[in-house]
């Protein structure tokens, strides 16, 4: 049985009337001419002053059609537009690419090939890289005209060669480096996460040595948190410290050991074809060009904006190309403006943004963007008046390419706004963000977001008890992993948000599918969790690390809002008495009519969560083939029917659809690869359900009359070798070097266990406490019918028992109850652990007929390695694909 039905998709195009009026624009024309097709004008600024004297005798019945002929328009200054400019229902004014040749207006300016010429500065190409010197060329931008060159922190001057948005010179040239260690200056910690406040880092390696003498070095990183970054300007390198100290104002969060970032800015870095340094005081572009210059333009930004119409109405804007602004293209506001089947590219912020009612983004392709696709405001929320905006049918990708985090392809705020069919891709963070009420999120698909980001969701809202009444339903979210795949989610209500509808969506290797984080009345409907290792959480955290929250922000937004109003209560029956109703639990919840395909625990449904929810046990169908992501499909197993009261998902509607407005079809795009983590190498092969799972390997630990001493450093002896463990397989179970050698056995009383952990010499071992960004070792392990139980050990010799697997609070807080461990860090290359852990704890016992599941793994960051007992294929510990454990007699 196949899951499939029908919609008819509506084009919302506007075929407008035949103007009364049209005018036309050529870039080889006269504003001194009439503005007719033989003599058009040559400015959109004449254009517009043209339609204000048509306008002065009355606004001509059928509106006005300002036609501009193929070409390149390099825009002098923005096109200003005001009430004065705008038409009316029955008269609109329409700003159209004549069809033909494509309409493109730049906010750039381009470098003459002979304005380029050879590096000859003595001083300059001694800091050049030497690979580099004889291919850096430069031009001197001010003798060009261009004279404001903006900050490297952000909204600055960016170069572009033809389409492609050039990188300012950094290292490394990709990805991240790290920090080492920090100087515990002014200490901080965040829920057991240490850091430092202020700026100030010792640094990896020797390359940035070679910054010293640098005019004006900027660092980019995620300083505390995997979803926080900020650009900071380097005030001090100290060779003799090997720190890196930065300017004020410091990161929000403070600074964490091993934490990424990178240079930029550095003319010593510039080291690779399709680099480029601006000196800013001499005005002096450096550029090794990617390709030959004479067969490519080189353009600068220069202008901030391309269209700024904040109070106009009836106006579209249609078959445009927008290019080259160092901020936003356009922006528009007032009410029943269109943006249609227009494209944008090399932005510095959003392609465009739009406030008020009755607008329409439709049928646009925006992509190389500095910051996020399409912005929607309007309604008002007090009345619940709906905006009536519309993103639709749009394809967003490589979007947040200056600015990473929080611009998603599409931000929806206000009340009663629509995101539909569109097709979002390659973002380091959200899709779509939303915030506000009544929102409708439909037939999207989404994939290859949140790649460099963790704790993110494809879809993400947080923090208010008031916003609710958005429906999120029938999307398809695929392949969403986080960096190095650590934990992102596909739908994401964050810290306490409430009254939203998930229902009829498709989620296909989404790490966390569907996340309530803490919030009230929220429904899980009708949806089909493919491959997710986590496809349900639920937490409780305003009844924990979240409670301060609760009478001062959350309360505040609430009494922002007339929520105790008869409108309010009528449309939200739920909201009025919160405040007397246990306001930091996590009550009326539901999730049913749900499907789970894959071998994985659906169930993440914290312990002191569970007693509010009202959870059903969804369809599980083992066979990870049921559901075929090439279509894509699902299947359902002869003889089984979908959960009562399931409804079909169309999804062969969902995403973008064929339309004549569209400048783009049909529209090609591939998923990113997964780095690490869950499925670095998955094989097709392995998805089939034909084939019979793979046999777990079972180990005996043995009892032991003889105590090891529990000081880290693995006595010789003490250990028998014959007991010996390898931990050496990958998350797929490919063999990675260098392994570690274990031994698990037990007294009776405790369970014994030593990790002898080999490591690159010649890279630092990385000795903090924070699990994923520190060398470390696991132990995971489940009684039947019990909670996955984790515990955690450091080089430092600290170690942590945590609830990520799912475990309730209780659980977590018993399994750490008399555990002793120890670690050594023996030299560069070798450090050595041992645990003695109550069986107690762990609530098992000594009985050789009790199976548990059990996994041993190793993070070692030199090589970034992620080694277990046995490879899971997702999280180290998914004890139930991991291996078997008794405890002999």
């Amino acid at each position: 049985m196949q899951i499939a039905i029908a919609v008819l998709l509506v084009s919302a195009l506007t075929i407008a009337p035949c103007a009364a009026l049209e005018l036309h624009v050529a870039p080889g024309g006269d504003d001194a001419g009439p503005g007719t097709a033989r003599r058009p004008f040559a400015t959109l600024t004449r254009a517009r002053d043209a339609v204000r004297e048509a306008k002065a005798d009355g606004l001509p019945e059928g509106g006005i059609t300002v036609w501009l002929h193929g070409g390149r328009y390099e825009l002098a200054e923005r096109l200003e537009l005001g009430p004065e400019d705008s038409g009316s229902e029955n008269a609109p004014i329409l700003w159209r690419a004549q069809p033909g040749k494509p309409v493109v207006l730049s906010g750039g300016r381009r470098i003459p090939t002979r304005a380029f010429g050879p590096v000859t500065d003595a001083s300059v190409l001694g800091r050049l890289p030497e690979e580099a010197r004889g291919h850096v060329v430069q031009a001197d931008l001010r003798a060009l005209g261009v004279e404001e060159f903006g900050s490297p922190a952000g909204g600055g001057l960016e170069v572009f060669f033809g389409e492609d948005r050039l990188t300012l010179a950094r290292w490394p040239n990709q990805g991240f480096t790290r920090i080492e260690a920090l100087l515990d200056i002014k200490p901080t910690d965040v829920r057991g996460r240490k850091g430092d406040a202020v700026g100030k880092w010792v640094f990896e390696g020797d390359r940035p040595l070679r910054w010293i003498g640098e005019k004006d070095l900027w660092v980019h990183g995620y300083w505390f948190h995997d979803w926080a970054d900020q650009r900071h300007r380097v005030q001090r390198i100290d060779r003799d410290d090997r720190t890196i100290e930065v300017e004020e104002p410091y990161h929000h969060y403070g600074y964490r050991k091993g934490q990424w970032y990178y240079a930029y800015n550095a003319l010593a870095e510039l080291d690779e074809p399709g680099e480029w340094y601006l000196d800013r005081e001499d005005g002096v572009l450096y550029l090794w060009p990617p390709r030959k210059l004479a067969r490519t333009p080189v353009t600068v930004s220069v202008l901030d904006e391309l269209v700024s119409a904040p109070d106009t109405a009836w106006l579209t804007f249609e078959g445009l190309t927008f290019e080259a602004a160092r901020g936003t293209a356009v922006t528009i506001g007032g009410s029943h403006n269109s943006v249609i089947g227009c494209t944008f590219r090399d932005i510095g912020a959003f392609a465009a943004k739009a406030s008020g009612t009755g607008h329409r983004i439709m049928h646009c392709d925006a992509y190389a963007l500095g910051e996020g696709g399409f912005a929607i405001s309007g309604g008002d929320r007090p009345t619940l008046t709906p905006g009536s905006n519309v993103v639709e049918n749009c394809h967003i990708h490589d979007l947040g390419e200056w600015k990473r985090m929080y611009v998603p392809g599409v931000r929806v705020a206000g009340v009663g706004n629509r995101v539909a069919h569109n097709l979002i891709h390659d973002a380091p963070h959200q899709a779509i963000g939303f915030s506000g009420n009544d929102h409708v999120i439909e037939l999207n698909e989404m994939h290859s977001v949140c790649y460099e980001s963790n704790d993110a969701g494809a879809i993400y809202a947080g923090r208010d008890w008031t916003t609710r009444g958005t429906v999120i339903r029938n999307n398809y979210m695929h392949h969403v992993n986080g960096r190095e795949g650590r934990g992102v989610v596909g739908v994401y209500l964050d810290d306490m948000w409430c009254g939203t509808e998930i229902s009829g969506n498709v989620f296909y290797r989404v790490i966390r599918a569907a996340f309530v984080g803490g919030g009230r009345d929220n429904l899980i409907l009708n949806n089909v969790f493919a491959e997710c290792p986590r496809a349900i959480h639920i937490d409780a955290r305003a009844l924990g690390w979240a409670a301060g929250s609760v009478p001062t922000t959350m309360t505040t937004r609430l009494k922002a809002m007339p929520f105790e109003s008869a409108l309010w209560a009528a449309r939200y029956p739920r909201l009025p008495g919160i405040l007397e109703d246990e306001p930091a639990a996590p009550k009326g919840n539901i999730a049913a009519r749900n499907i789970v395909v894959g071998p994985y625990p659906w169930n993440d449904v914290a312990g002191n969560a569970a007693p509010y929810q009202d959870v059903e046990e969804p369809l599980v169908i083992a066979e990870r083939g049921a559901f075929d992501p090439d279509r894509p499909s699902l299947t359902l197993p002869d003889g089984v029917s979908p959960p009562e009261g399931f409804e079909p998902i169309p999804m062969d509607q969902i995403g973008l659809y064929e339309d004549e407005a569209r400048q783009e079809w049909p529209v090609r795009h591939e998923v990113r690869p997964s780095v690490a983590y869950y499925w670095q190498t998955v094989q097709e092969a392995s998805l089939k359900p034909e084939e019979p799972p793979q046999p777990r390997p079972e180990l005996v630990a043995q009892r032991r009359a003889a105590e090891p001493t529990i000081d880290g450093r693995l006595a010789q002896g003490e250990w028998p070798a014959g007991q010996a463990l390898v931990v050496r397989e990958g998350i797929e179970g490919e063999p990675t070097e260098p392994p570690t050698t274990a031994w698990v056995q037990h007294d009776g009383t405790n369970l014994l266990v030593s990790l002898d952990n080999r490591v690159d010499p010649s890279q630092p071992l990385r000795p903090g406490d924070a699990w994923g960004s520190d060398d470390a070792v696991e132990i995971a392990l489940r009684a039947p019918a019990g909670p996955i139980l984790v515990l955690r050990g450091f080089p430092s010799g600290h170690f942590e028992s945590t609830g990520e697997a799912g475990a309730p609070p209780s659980a977590v807080e018993r399994a750490a109850q008399g555990v002793e461990y120890a670690a050594a860090i023996v030299d560069a290359g070798r450090w050595t652990c041992e645990w003695r852990i109550p069986l107690a704890s762990l609530g098992i016992a000594a009985d050789p007929n009790v199976a548990l599941d059990f996994n041993l793994s190793v993070r070692k960051t030199t090589g970034e390695l992620w080694q277990m007992l046995h490879g899971t294929g997702a999280h180290t510990w998914d004890v139930h694909r991991a291996a078997v454990l008794r405890l002999a007699r």
